[in-house]
């Protein structure tokens, strides 16, 4: 939405909620807020005095978070307002999500005979008293996303789908560092908040056991924050699950991989933390009207078990924007719109990536696209490069070998091809593949009735230099 648009939104929001229309005091501090401007900037160029101006946005702010079910204000304005468009047309799109499993395409949430349960009471407002609405809400640990750029495939949909009307309980969300995995989930309790009693997002970022995670979620979502617990871990899940029977409750997991091993196929957990499984199993197979969600670069190894009628447990895999990323170069200002497809397919669509190589085309060659595409070899900057290293370094010698094995292939190549130049077991390297598939490293699809494999160019030049 451009200014004019979001105005003229607004303006019908609030004639809805009050039979007023926006003034034009109003009307400059949404414009400014929509364009980021300070209260002083937006009154030396409107010409209205500071104290005046923080007076009637006062006032506005509070009407707008009561239109929108939400707390609004001048930092948030910009992407509240494009969350609530996108909340307007989500009813009329249906996805379903995709399980990624030893080379097949599965629909992985179908239609379940359970109901949904009936929406819950709105989250608390400005009205609100403090102590209520942190009862309902804790996003200490969400990450703090001021632009969001959907997917064509539109996951936001799909997931408020699944949670809404599939009664979903263990959504696994998973794509490698930069993809957007935060910011969907982020941008997802806005359209489903309602629907639950207590949402709570927690990251795994420093690796906490077991005992720390269902300590601070039992002592949110019983709301009692001084609550003993048995040191018993069984009896602290029967606990957990059955506060997610009596509230229905949303937990968000950040950074699940902090706990799942490197230098192994992808899933396995690190020593001492193989006890999250007993955990994720729990959620994903004790009926409740709860949900779980895990972000993470990989899906864990529990997760893969369930069978694919299972709507209960759901796994989406994110694997780039595609020419939805054309916003983000738009933004940075590149120019040669016509090689901006080739740029988005060199860098997978990862916003971050994207983003990452849009400083480096500003910085060296005036914004020009195409004299940054006309290098052969694809450029690794100094930012992206160790976030490639991270993923590298997580692999087991048998997914080096064989993302190295792919790295020498200039076309896509087949699982027999892989297997007839394979000089180890082949079986490790059926493993290998099938576990770099998981972690989204390389990409697979169906040709000529046959599943073949590719590595995207960024990802092929890192592995050609780290293997010289």
């Amino acid at each position: 939405m451009d200014v004019k648009e979001v105005l003229k939104f607004a303006d019908d929001l609030v004639f809805a909620k009050t039979g007023k229309h926006l003034d034009n005091v109003q009307e400059a501090i949404l414009q400014g807020a929509w364009q980021g401007q300070t209260y002083t900037e937006i009154a030396e160029e409107f010409g209205y005095s500071d104290g005046h101006l923080r007076d009637i946005a006062s006032k506005l702010w509070k009407i707008m978070s009561e239109i929108l079910e939400e707390n609004v204000n001048k930092s948030n304005f910009h992407s509240t307002m494009e969350r609530y468009q996108i909340s307007q047309y989500s009813n009329f799109l249906n996805l379903n999500f995709i399980f990624i499993e030893q080379g097949n395409i599965n629909n992985f949430c179908t239609e379940t005979p359970h109901p949904p349960k009936p929406t819950q009471n709105s989250p608390p407002t400005q009205n609100s008293n403090e102590n209520n609405t942190q009862q309902k809400l804790d996003l200490r640990d969400a990450p703090d996303i001021k632009t969001f750029y959907n997917y064509p495939s539109s996951p936001l949909t799909t997931l408020e789908n699944a949670i809404a009307h599939q009664n979903c309980r263990l959504l696994t969300i998973t794509g490698m560092s930069g993809i957007g995995k935060s910011a969907i989930v982020r941008h997802l309790i806005p359209l489903i908040q309602t629907q639950f009693d207590r949402i709570i997002w927690r990251s795994l970022r420093t690796s906490p056991p077991l005992e720390t995670t269902l300590k601070n979620l039992i002592q949110f979502l019983s709301n009692q924050p001084e609550i003993t617990l048995p040191e018993n871990i069984d009896t602290q899940l029967e606990i957990l699950i059955e506060s997610l029977r009596t509230h229905r409750c949303l937990i968000i997991l950040d950074d699940v991989q902090q706990i799942l091993n490197s230098g192994q196929l992808a899933g396995n957990y690190k020593p001492g933390y193989e006890n999250y499984g007993t955990l994720f199993k729990l959620i994903g197979e004790i009926p409740h009207h709860s949900c779980l969600i895990l972000n993470s670069w990989e899906p864990p190894s529990d997760i893969l078990t369930f069978t694919d009628d299972n709507s209960a447990v759901c796994l989406l895999q994110l694997t780039g924007l595609g020419e939805a990323a054309t916003e983000i170069i738009r933004e940075k200002g590149l120019l040669d719109e016509d090689r901006w497809p080739e740029l988005i397919n060199l860098y997978q669509g990862n916003p971050l990536w994207l983003k990452l190589v849009a400083q480096t085309i500003n910085n060296l060659f005036s914004g020009r696209v195409s004299q940054y595409l006309s290098y052969q070899a694809v450029l690794l900057n100094d930012e992206l490069t160790p976030i490639l290293q991270q993923h590298y370094q997580r692999l087991s010698e048998s997914e080096k070998h064989a993302i190295a094995q792919l790295s020498n292939e200039s076309k896509t190549v087949s699982i027999t091809q892989l297997m007839a130049k394979c000089q180890g077991s082949q079986g490790e390297l059926f493993k290998a593949i099938q576990s770099l598939v998981r972690r989204g490293m390389i990409e697979k699809f169906s040709y000529e009735n046959e599943t073949v494999f590719t590595i995207q160019p960024i990802l092929k030049k890192y592995v050609k230099m780290v293997s010289e």
